[in-house]
């Protein structure tokens, strides 16, 4: 069986919980993997008691909520939403994670910008609170310049703090924004 990555893993746990229970095609379409590994992937969390199989398909099992909750802290993950369509990029469906205190200095966004294309995005955008204002890096040009509505809308949903990130995927579809977005949160982490 290929080797899966950590974000196909991270993102199949999360998929799975939002939108359980989850059969194999969906999740192949939204991993960008094959039936055949999509089988093995929920075989395999199966095993490790992550999910529970049935025929109706994979819902999240109390370890794999736990795990899933554990993982997602370690990355600082505070929340994921889906967001629908924004101001920011009209057209597209939008996922936003919110990163507890993950503002680094040099930031640009460039880097997490493009792990999300290379797994199949449109793109991501990197937010971060600094000052009190809702920034993008490099520039730091205000959100609230760009859309007051969509600067209120974030502030709302997420509560950013002082140097909290937040991660906006895009895509055409809503589970490639939510892998945009958690690839360019896992580029933060390396």
């Amino acid at each position: 069986m290929p080797q899966l990555t950590s974000l196909q893993v991270l993102a199949a746990l999360i998929l799975i919980r939002g939108e359980g229970p989850v059969g194999r095609r969906l999740l192949s379409q939204a991993l960008g993997i094959n039936d055949g590994v999509a089988r093995g992937l929920l075989e395999r969390l199966s095993e490790k008691d992550l999910v529970r199989i049935a025929e109706n398909g994979a819902s999240l099992s109390e370890a794999g909520r736990k795990r899933l909750d554990s993982e997602l802290g370690l990355l600082g993950v505070g929340s994921i939403h889906e967001l629908g369509e924004t101001e920011l990029v009209p057209g597209k469906s939008v996922v936003g994670v919110h990163l507890v205190g993950r503002y680094v200095t040099g930031l640009n966004g460039i880097r997490e910008r493009d792990e999300a294309v290379r797994m199949g995005a449109d793109g991501a955008i990197t937010m971060a609170l600094l000052d009190g204002r809702l920034v993008v890096p490099p520039d730091n040009k205000d959100v609230r310049d760009m859309s007051r509505d969509e600067d209120s809308r974030l502030r709302g949903l997420f509560g950013p703090a002082e140097k909290d990130l937040l991660i906006i995927g895009f895509a055409s579809d809503s589970r490639l924004a939510l892998v945009g977005a958690l690839a360019a949160v896992l580029s933060l982490a390396r």
